[in-house]
């Protein structure tokens, strides 16, 4: 049945590419099919990429995904084939300007995977897969990027809609949640100077808009839970620095809240990440960073009298590292190669301070064919329950991905 599941899904993906290519090379159709077994259940995702070419200075890109989180299950439910568009774009681009205008995704930031200035497109942490760039999702905007100098860019972004990250929630029968999304009222908006050296890269931005996470807040009902998305300004900057084998990062981030927070709900704060990366070789390098996070007006969550109220504002504490005023953690990766780059492994380590709370993921990959990936690993949660990475110790297990290019 997952056999019959699986060439389905092969069928689908090769072949509207082998038609793209037949049909019209200046498409550059590519895809990727990868078969997980992650967490006890095996599911199968195929990505269908186009990116067409209109002479010199048009171009786009197309990216569908479909999903069957389940192999093996009838139709209905996780057994069903779930399709979303990642990206779809048209960009144009000019002497000194470029306009990206679609459904696309924008990441900021410099520093190693945490990253307090990235806030325009979401992540989905439901997806089937540990890696980070499989989490992406794109929101539909316009980008404008200007060159005044060959260095330096300046980038507007706008989107008239929000499209919120989607987090595993707990499936317990006892909580019912209201997914409450903001008005139209706002539209996110984003500013950023960028300029880049041989040695030095920087920039400075700007982010209004809301919270892709959404903070809990107390239902009218028993078990209520409606899920709030907060207006919030972002004013960032990072830096990196390229010293030969060394390196060094560096992210700062303040957030401000626009509107009135409920008590236990998320504040203001500031949130520096900054560390040190080395080659020792073309083979090996290990990156650590360092994060800190000042937290300001903080609540009494014991104090506060009603059970539910009081409930919800130690999830969100927990989930926006805010039950003390300044919050330590810090993340390590190593990554080593052999037999040319076909063999890779890796090793991320991402944890906190008081309470201590830490993730783990070991990470092994062999290149089968130039087409065909082999991985496995594990994610460990470590914590005790009421902690960031402890709250979810039921996910933690080990993961085996097949990944095939076409």
């Amino acid at each position: 049945m997952r056999g019959a599941a699986c060439g389905a899904l092969i069928a689908m993906l090769c072949g509207p590419v082998a038609a793209c290519r037949a049909a019209d090379a200046q498409l550059q159709p590519s895809a990727v099919l990868r078969v997980d077994h992650l967490r006890g259940a095996t599911g199968a995702t195929a990505d269908l990429q186009i990116e067409p070419a209109w002479g010199e200075r048009a171009s786009g890109k197309a990216l569908l995904r479909l999903t069957r989180p389940r192999l093996g299950q009838a139709q209905g439910g996780d057994g069903a084939i779930e399709a979303d568009v990642i990206e779809a774009f048209a960009l144009w681009h000019g002497e000194h300007v470029d306009a990206k205008l679609g459904k696309q995704i924008v990441a900021w930031g410099r520093a190693d995977g945490v990253n307090p200035t990235d806030n325009l497109t979401p992540r989905n942490f439901r997806v089937q897969s540990p890696y980070e760039k499989d989490q992406r999702e794109g929101v539909a905007a316009l980008l404008v990027n200007y060159f005044p100098a060959p260095q330096d860019t300046v980038s507007l972004f706008l989107s008239p809609t929000f499209r919120p990250s989607r987090l595993p929630l707990p499936d317990t029968g006892e909580l019912v949640f209201e997914d409450r999304q903001p008005d139209r009222g706002r539209w996110p908006l984003g500013l950023k100077f960028d300029r880049r050296g041989d040695k030095l890269d920087w920039s400075l931005s700007y982010f209004r808009g809301y919270q892709l996470a959404p903070e809990w807040q107390a239902g009218s009902g028993p078990g209520g839970v409606i899920l709030h998305y907060p207006k919030i300004r972002v004013f960032g900057a990072d830096a990196a620095v390229n010293l030969g084998r060394y390196g060094w990062r560096g992210e700062l981030a303040r957030v401000l809240r626009d509107d009135p927070a409920q008590p236990g709900g998320a504040h203001a704060n500031w949130t520096l990440v900054t560390g040190l990366d080395r080659n020792f070789d073309e083979d090996l390098n290990v990156n650590v960073q360092l994060i800190v996070q000042q937290n300001g007006n903080l609540d009494d969550v014991a104090g506060i009298v009603d059970g539910q109220r009081r409930a919800v504002a130690r999830v969100n504490a927990i989930s926006f590292h805010q039950e003390r005023e300044r919050k330590f953690g810090a993340t390590m990766r190593i990554g080593k190669k052999w037999l040319n780059g076909t063999l890779e492994a890796e090793l991320l380590a991402y944890g906190y301070f008081q309470p201590r709370t830490s993730y783990w993921r070991p990470l092994l990959a062999y290149a089968l064919r130039d087409d065909l990936r082999l991985s496995v690993g594990g994610e460990l949660f470590v914590g005790r329950p009421a902690s960031y990475f402890g709250s979810n110790r039921s996910l933690r297990g080990m993961f085996v991905e097949l990944r095939y290019f076409h």
